[in-house]
């Protein structure tokens, strides 16, 4: 029907695929902040119906969350158990003997 490539060649710019910030909804939450509210509201809210659960859940996951993230470097929610809480896994993220991968 219609051949496009000389207007493509003229004035399309190339995108990277790659996304180098993580997906904002209102430009506040990150993607993995709704996705877990709506779990909480799911299994809190519908599922075993406890209001109280539901929003101390929200409140964890919508306030806490990203004010902790914020404040922290990244993979904070992912480091500090394993440096507080002694935590191994072995042949996975550390494996045993003297080279440590995780904090």
């Amino acid at each position: 029907m219609h051949n496009y490539d000389s207007m493509k060649q003229k004035h399309a710019k190339r995108v990277s695929q790659t996304i180098d910030s993580p997906i904002l909804v209102f430009d506040y939450f990150e993607l993995g902040e709704v996705m877990g509210s709506l779990i909480c509201m799911l299994l809190f809210g519908i599922i075993l119906y406890s209001w109280k659960l539901m929003f101390l859940s929200l409140i964890l996951v919508l306030v806490v969350g990203p004010v902790v993230r914020r404040r922290n470097k990244k993979g904070i929610f992912f480091h500090w158990p394993y440096r507080h809480l002694k935590m191994t896994l072995p042949g996975m993220v550390n494996p045993k003997g003297p080279k440590k991968y995780s904090d």
